[in-house]
């Protein structure tokens, strides 16, 4: 019976040899010859010396996984090495059916360990099947010449798609098996195999207990990624009760074994103080030496430290340079943190372009950072051609994924565009969780554009309880104007805040209530500091109040001179009160020299602007003459529009 099964394995092996040899004599053509000879010798010493067939494996594994990521990436990888390039999650994601991607794990791990004679040719057989399929599909990927099966082979991936998972499953099933049979010989790596398989229910239910179990027998014989695997079982809670000091000891183990996900995940502990005191010297150590091992979260959180300057002296050019480590192996994170030094000039010259092509790069991995940042630079047009179509499009993906500030811009350039519904959609979503501007330009929109003032109310004010100077001056404007209850001292008081963030037209608008004695008792002194202080930093409407006071003696001695000074301000940047009345003090010289030429032409801009007696006033001086040639045409016309804007 076993002579049987003997000759039963030596045909199947001959098969699969007839169809390597095919495969070898293709790769020779495409010119890769070492490839050829590394698979032909996997194939000839499968059974015969099954150790050397799987090291020879792994060599054909690295190379093709290596040109694989030149083809994609366009460009070579920093390292040749499969574990790196099988982790980098950019680089995989490049790698389909997806079917391909498990067989190259499942080889990886295969390949990897030592063993005993029997379980080395029967994961060599096996090895030898995936390769097969591995390097068919290579073939295809890369010889030119294959594009013209693109179109077939688009057209049955629907199929393909199909019977995929039923693949995989079937491929884990066999690894599991394969697993349980060098574990139960004693094999650590085995062992950690099998229970990374039951952590994860591949080929086997999921089942934590088993998982420990299997990890502790691997860790019992100093496997690291058994210890780095007890560390996460603990680290997140998956089957035991969560604790950071077990997961603590178990990275420690792995780390000084040099698994670099293991220092990584120790460094993130001293990081966060977890099941130890917080120690950023510690984390950075860890961190350094993961990042050494390419391992690109390391990379970026070590960035991070020295963009802070926490653990290590604080470096901008050190946080680019890890950060550009990270983002070139493909870590989104890492390429929206580069980008955002670009956009900043930190540690790298400021480089909009470079920025924006950063910021797309980890946009395209679905980081939601990065679709806000590149979403702005495609509204601004920094670093890249002004799109507002790719602008809507980012600010959308962003503020799908639940980015306040995306879902924020995103009303407002629906408000923009007029489509209010969207407009106030949006801008409801980012107040709804407490951005203090959306619900501020809500407001905004409830009263201005829609009218709506009641719902303006709630909004205006839970922006003004959070310190939103804006938001305080609305909403007493708000409370004054009469289309919600009147509420005078109300206003006072969401006006004195605003005053106290330096806001001008809340200090003109408290300036008004002092004088008139609205929400507060009369207090002309008081008005005049207001409009003082908001008349100095240019407000017109201050300016031109400040001078009334002086014109008329309220609260001060009357002064004329000091009148025409605020007025004249005023007047100049377009105000029409204050043009009409520096108008009247030329005609009459108080303050200022008498000159009806002046007058005239200071009567014409505010009568251009519907003042109704400055309308009069110019009809007047043409209807006498003075400082204008007498024209009573002209002074008809005047007179005639001042008494239609009466009616």
């Amino acid at each position: 019976m076993k002579k049987e099964n003997s000759m039963k394995e030596v045909g199947t092996i001959v098969i699969h040899y007839e169809i390597l040899e095919e495969q070898c004599q293709k790769l020779r053509k495409l010119s890769f010859t070492i490839l050829a000879n590394n698979l032909q010798d996997a194939s000839l010493l499968a059974i015969s010396n099954p150790a050397v067939s799987l090291q020879k494996s792994l060599l054909v594994l690295e190379e093709i996984l290596y040109e694989i990521y030149r083809l994609e990436m366009h460009t070579a990888p920093k390292l040749k090495n499969v574990r790196v390039l099988l982790n980098n999650r950019s680089f995989a994601a490049q790698i389909h059916p997806r079917r391909i991607f498990l067989l190259m794990n499942l080889v990886y791990k295969m390949t990897s360990h030592t063993s005993n004679e029997l379980v080395e040719t029967k994961a060599a057989k096996i090895v030898i099947d995936y390769m097969s399929d591995i390097v068919e599909w290579f073939m295809k990927r890369y010889d030119r010449s294959f594009r013209s099966n693109n179109a077939e082979e688009a057209v049955s991936m629907f199929d393909k798609n199909l019977h995929q998972h039923d693949q995989s499953t079937e491929a884990y099933k066999h690894a599991a098996n394969w697993f349980e049979l060098a574990a139960q010989n004693g094999d650590a790596s085995a062992q950690y195999n099998l229970g990374a398989l039951y952590n994860h229910g591949r080929g086997v239910k999921k089942d934590y207990a088993f998982a420990k179990m299997w990890y502790e027998r691997a860790a019992a014989q100093n496997d690291a990624n058994a210890h780095y695997s007890l560390g996460v079982l603990f680290h997140l809670g998956q089957g035991v009760e969560p604790n950071y000091m077990q997961a603590a000891q178990h990275y420690q183990i792995a780390a000084d074994l040099g698994n670099a996900d293991a220092q990584y995940n120790l460094g993130v502990l001293y990081n966060q103080g977890l099941g130890m005191s917080q120690n950023f010297l510690e984390a950075a150590k860890w961190y350094t030496l993961a990042a050494n091992q390419g391992n690109t979260s390391a990379q970026n959180n070590l960035g991070f430290l020295y963009h802070n300057g926490t653990g290590v002296e604080q470096s901008y050019a050190e946080a680019s340079t890890y950060f550009e480590k990270a983002a070139l192996a493909g870590d989104a994170s890492a390429q929206y943190n580069l980008g955002y030094m670009y956009l900043k000039g930190r540690g790298v010259s400021q480089n909009f372009a470079e920025a924006a092509k950063w910021f797309h790069m980890a946009a395209l991995q679905d980081h939601m950072n990065a679709e806000f940042q590149i979403a702005m630079l495609y509204n601004t047009g920094q670093g890249i051609t002004r799109d507002h179509i790719e602008a809507l499009k980012w600010f959308k993906l962003a503020a799908h994924k639940g980015h306040l500030n995306a879902q924020y811009y995103l009303g407002l350039l629906y408000e923009k565009e007029q489509d209010m519904v969207l407009a106030e959609k949006w801008l409801i979503l980012a107040a709804e969780k407490g951005h203090i501007s959306a619900g501020f330009e809500l407001g905004r929109i409830y009263v201005y554009q829609l009218q709506q003032p009641d719902k303006a109310l709630p909004h205006l004010k839970a922006a003004a309880e959070r310190g939103y100077a804006e938001a305080q001056y609305e909403l007493g404007l708000l409370l004054t104007a009469g289309v919600v209850p009147v509420n005078y001292p109300e206003a006072v008081q969401w006006w004195r805040a605003a005053t106290d963030q330096s806001h001008i037209q809340a200090e003109y608008q408290l300036g008004l209530l002092y004088e008139q004695g609205l929400g507060v008792s009369m207090d002309l002194e008081e008005a005049r500091r207001c409009y003082r202080l908001a008349a100095i930093q240019g407000h017109a409407g201050a300016q031109y109040q400040l001078g009334n006071l002086f014109d008329k003696g309220k609260g001060v001695a009357q002064d004329y001179t000091e009148a025409a000074k605020w007025i004249e301000q005023s007047a100049a940047q377009g105000h029409m009160k204050a043009q009409y009345q520096l108008a009247q003090m030329h005609s009459h010289g108080q303050g200022v020299p008498k000159d009806f030429a002046k007058a005239a032409q200071l009567y014409r801009l505010a009568a251009n602007q519907g003042h109704q007696k400055a309308q009069f006033q110019l009809g007047m001086l043409y209807k006498k003459g003075h400082g204008v040639a007498q024209d009573y045409q002209e002074s008809t016309k005047w007179l005639k529009k001042s008494l239609q804007d009466i009616q």
